[in-house]
């Protein structure tokens, strides 16, 4: 009963109840951003200072996730990252090649990656540690990773807005719109696999 009662006050609570949700997407990533994103949208996004607040903090949320993982690469260092990623990293679509390539992209260019990873499916959650395990420039670092969160964040719940407003059930529209868009990128993913085999 409780634990209903807790879920229930932050999927309908106010603003740091947004936060949390949003640092939990980034820490445990179970639920995909853009639904819990679209679902923020269709909940509290109907009017315009619903839908400031709940971008600002839902951004708020997800730039404190990114620096807990910054965090964590700073502690781990390269190699035990290199572990954690070789073990589990083919979970969440990250395997070890492409961990280090994009590790090293990042070392030449820390802005445009740092703000470009935020708006790509698992990668803008763990990207961030490379960043610290790198120590690349927070003052690089920051203001990227928010200015794609804002982007990716304010893209998603206006998606949720327009559901939440339409003549359709939001519920059901909303959970339409999230199927479409994971269609959308397991056939990205598919069309780079198969590209790959190809050109092996």
């Amino acid at each position: 009963m409780m634990a209903d009662t807790i879920y229930t006050s932050l999927l309908y609570g106010g603003f740091l109840s947004i936060v949390a949700l949003a640092l939990a997407e980034k820490l445990v990533p179970v639920i995909p951003s853009y639904a819990l994103l679209i679902f923020l949208g269709t909940t509290h996004g109907s009017d315009t200072k619903g839908f400031i607040s709940t971008v600002a903090a839902s951004a708020l949320g997800s730039m404190l996730g990114t620096l807990v993982w910054y965090g964590v690469g700073r502690l781990a260092g390269r190699n035990r990252i290199d572990v954690w990623i070789d073990k589990g990293g083919r979970y969440v679509f990250l395997p070890l090649a492409r961990y280090r390539a994009l590790a090293e992209l990042y070392e030449r260019h820390t802005f445009w990656v740092t703000l470009t990873a935020q708006t790509i499916p698992a990668v803008r959650i763990f990207l961030a540690m490379p960043a610290g395990m790198l120590g690349l420039n927070l003052r690089l670092f920051i203001p990227a990773s928010m200015l794609g969160i804002v982007i990716w964040n304010t893209s998603l719940i206006g998606i949720g807005a327009i559901v939440g407003n339409s003549r359709y059930d939001p519920l059901y529209s909303g959970l339409l719109v999230v199927a479409a868009i994971l269609c959308f990128e397991a056939a990205i993913w598919h069309s780079i696999r198969y590209r790959r085999r190809r050109l092996a």
